[in-house]
């Protein structure tokens, strides 16, 4: 994977003149990635990195005239580089080793970047988000794309980034933000299917969802519960068919699936009932899977980068360097994933600083 991992990051366009140029951009942006999987979360940090281990960088990667980017190099180079080219990159690569099975379920969904945020007590605030397609059973992230939430929405940030990906035969859960009918077709066209939660914001389906239910029987029933510390929960997953007077431009659509849990959080009892729509026929039990494996994106991906690699707690927000550092943290994760670490700060405990290891993680 090394070289197919530095070809990609070769093509980023450097931004840079000639004459400015003592490092080759790839160079930087891998060790920028080398210092993450070492648990590097600021350019100081990553400067100390490249620094402690000049010797054996330069010895791996041959890198001439014996010296080593500085700290402040890898903060240009992070605040400027093109983060459209960089998410083109990260995209081909995904799609390069990430073998998607029949119907793998993908979760789609946005986080945004808390140190970007701006206007704390503005209704309007200004933030950027980085939308990902992650596939909950491998762990890893298979497309991604930048947004600003004053330029794009997350709804047409997704429906463009499913048309730029060449991705067939899998199933995309959403939150409710995605149920539109625009983002439903779309996915049908490409070859694809999808489950998606319905809300109010979509008050005619919900309410025809609801009155549908009350006059029909499921057609498979699955139940399950767990004890989690000071959790419990119990869940009934029910598929319908029953699709009388649901608008036909609602494109694929074949079940209607109702959640409801029931349990206690500490000692306080809830109950809760949430619909999806769905263009695939499946049992109780696999809807029940899916939709739980969709949270994954939460725990495995957001939480992730959010508690191991420090991002909302980041300054490093001038220029575009808040959604480059969003992507590189996305090509460690998925490194990591690959070579078999379902934790990520396992995974730094055990490669942080060894170089060897985490060159071969890269091959």
């Amino acid at each position: 994977m090394t070289a197919c991992l530095i070809e990609e990051l070769k093509k980023v366009r450097d931004f840079r003149t000639k004459q400015g140029q003592r490092h080759p951009l790839w160079l930087v942006l891998l060790l920028v990635i080398m210092g993450t999987m070492s648990g590097c979360c600021g350019y100081r940090s990553l400067g100390d990195f490249v620094g402690r281990h000049k010797q054996s960088l330069i010895d791996i990667l041959d890198i001439p005239k014996d010296r080593v980017p500085s700290y402040s190099t890898m903060r240009r180079v992070m605040m400027r580089v093109n983060f459209e080219e960089l998410t083109r990159i990260f995209n081909c690569w995904a799609n390069q080793y990430i073998e998607l099975s029949e119907r793998e379920w993908l979760a789609t969904d946005g986080k945004s970047i808390k140190s970007t945020v701006l206007n704390y007590s503005n209704a309007y605030q200004a933030f950027v988000s980085l939308v990902s397609i992650f596939s909950s059973k491998q762990g890893v992230v298979v497309g991604l794309q930048p947004m600003n939430n004053k330029e794009s929405s997350e709804i047409a940030t997704v429906q463009s980034l499913i048309a730029a990906l060449d991705i067939k035969g899998a199933v995309f859960s959403f939150d409710a933000l995605h149920c539109q009918k625009k983002t439903v077709e779309q996915i049908i066209d490409s070859g694809n299917d999808y489950v998606i939660a319905v809300k109010a914001n979509q008050p005619k389906l919900y309410n025809q969802i609801q009155q549908n239910m009350r006059s029909s029987q499921p057609t498979s029933i699955y139940t399950d519960s767990e004890k989690i510390r000071d959790r419990i929960t119990s869940r009934q997953v029910s598929v319908f068919d029953n699709l009388e007077n649901i608008s036909s431009d609602w494109i694929g659509l074949k079940r209607i699936v109702r959640v409801e849990r029931v349990g206690t959080r500490g000692n306080n009892p809830y109950s809760e009932t949430a619909y999806y729509i769905s263009s695939i026929t499946l049992e109780a039990a696999d809807f029940a899977q899916g939709i739980r494996g969709h949270w994954g994106i939460e725990n495995q991906l957001h939480w992730v980068k959010d508690v191991v690699f420090e991002e909302d707690k980041a300054q490093m927000v001038d220029g575009y360097a808040a959604a480059n550092f969003s992507i590189l943290r996305s090509f460690v994760i998925n490194l990591f994933r690959h070579h078999g670490f379902d934790s990520l700060t396992r995974a730094i405990r055990q490669c942080a600083h060894n170089i060897q290891l985490l060159f071969s993680f890269l091959e």
